[in-house]
């Protein structure tokens, strides 16, 4: 297996087994959903309808045409129990948060659509 995540339930149990609560708390928080992606970055939140091209697991999503991906990432210039979320399609990052924060996490989340 090379980091596969063949699917993701909402509550944020991947095929793998592992759990990616703030994920799954910021896609409730928003009116998104998780998508799968892989087993060592973990899912992207999804909000509106997202388009995807290919076979299932690799399959390609495509970027812009509206669509907002939210992505959770290491935060830089920090140390590794902070994070931030990445929204794809303007390239803004929030402000940093403890991963394990997760009303700060929804906050940052909402504040980034807003932008």
């Amino acid at each position: 297996m090379a980091g596969e995540m063949y699917f993701i339930n909402q509550d944020g149990t991947d095929s793998n087994g592992e759990i990616w609560q703030t994920h799954a708390d910021i896609a409730k928080a928003i009116g998104g959903r998780l998508e799968p992606f892989d087993k060592y970055q973990g899912p992207y939140i999804v909000v509106g309808k997202d388009l995807r091209m290919g076979a299932t697991p690799y399959s390609v999503p495509v970027r812009h045409l509206g669509i907002v991906r939210l992505w959770l990432v290491p935060a830089e210039d920090q140390p590794d129990d902070f994070a931030q979320i990445y929204r794809e399609d303007t390239n803004k990052l929030s402000e940093p948060f403890l991963w394990c924060d997760s009303s700060m996490a929804i906050s940052e989340a909402k504040r980034l659509l807003k932008s």
